[in-house]
């Protein structure tokens, strides 16, 4: 937790992606910027969030996850836990993502500077915390 900050240190959100070195190069950034993250891929993440939902801060989801959807996976959050934060990761137009997501979600395009979802996560943080 060299460069985080209290709030990402508290604030828990869950990647889930199907593309791993993109899943990696993520959970690497955002751990060394001091978030609680979890990195599981579609086929996992259902059981996931049944575990977890409760306590997470945000689900940063893949929308082309190569299996299940990410769509499926944000309303199947948002259902255990209305309040948890939603960003998709997409290389599709905005437009297409904001028709099928959940209402209030971020949508960053694919490909995108980390340092962006940094951005994004300790705003999120901040706001709860």
């Amino acid at each position: 937790m060299a460069q985080g900050d209290g709030a990402a240190a508290t604030f828990r959100a869950l990647l889930v992606n199907v593309d791993h070195i993109t899943g990696a190069l993520l959970t690497t950034v955002l751990e060394e910027q001091g978030f609680d993250l979890t990195y599981v891929s579609s086929s996992t993440a259902y059981e996931t969030l049944d575990k977890n939902v409760s306590q997470l801060g945000a689900l940063v989801v893949d929308v082309d996850t190569g299996g299940i959807t990410g769509f499926e996976i944000a309303h199947y959050a948002r259902l255990r836990n209305p309040a948890v934060s939603v960003i998709f990761l997409s290389g599709a137009h905005r437009d297409s993502v904001e028709k099928f997501g959940v209402s209030g979600a971020a949508h960053v395009t694919k490909p995108f500077d980390p340092d962006l979802l940094v951005m994004i996560l300790r705003a999120l943080a901040a706001s709860v915390g």
